[in-house]
């Protein structure tokens, strides 16, 4: 018997998170370039940034076309790096930056992207070093102390932009770390 699925979260009905999701707009423009793999990995947090924030662009392709120009400020890059302006550090004004680039994907995939795109190096990029620690254990990154993709958007938003709320975002992802954290007992 097949499975199905919610028209909406495009979950299974059995793991549907419809109600737990809030939409609210993205403060500013935002495109998350995907990796290919990534876009099919079960454990992404693309799909649950798209439910949220239904305004935020998604690109699934390794080759990248850089998005329109924007009419005030300019695109940034979230993503360390030496020249990274550490939003934790360094007083940021939020004039200009008028549109965030994400890459979502695995630490090698997001290097991939880079590589296969450099004019994405040739963005201004931003970074952080106190965001709280990540509640994504679902998925463990380099060290274990990677956030996720949902998780990073949530506190460079709120830090950016001090009238956005993250509750909405992070209750959708507690919902989703909830669902994969259930075990069947075993025999």
């Amino acid at each position: 018997m097949a499975r199905t699925y919610c028209s909406h979260c495009q979950l299974p009905q059995s793991a549907c998170l419809c109600a737990y999701v809030i939409t609210q707009p993205c403060p500013l423009p935002m495109v998350i370039y995907q990796h290919p793999l990534e876009a099919k990995h079960a454990k992404s947090t693309v799909p649950l940034l798209r439910l949220a924030l239904p305004d935020i662009q998604i690109k699934i392709s390794e080759i990248c076309t850089p998005p329109q120009p924007l009419t005030s400020g300019n695109w940034w890059l979230l993503y360390p790096g030496a020249q990274a302006l550490n939003i934790d550090s360094t007083p940021v004004c939020p004039k200009d930056i008028g549109g965030l680039i994400v890459l979502d994907g695995t630490w090698r995939k997001t290097r991939r992207l880079l590589h296969l795109n450099p004019w994405l190096t040739q963005l201004p990029c931003l970074s952080f070093s106190q965001a709280p620690q990540g509640a994504y254990h679902i998925r463990k990154g380099p060290g274990g102390q990677a956030l996720s993709t949902l998780e990073s958007i949530s506190y460079v938003l709120e830090r950016l932009e001090p009238s956005f709320s993250s509750g909405p975002l992070q209750q959708l992802l507690s919902a989703r770390v909830q669902q994969f954290s259930v075990r069947t007992p075993e025999n």
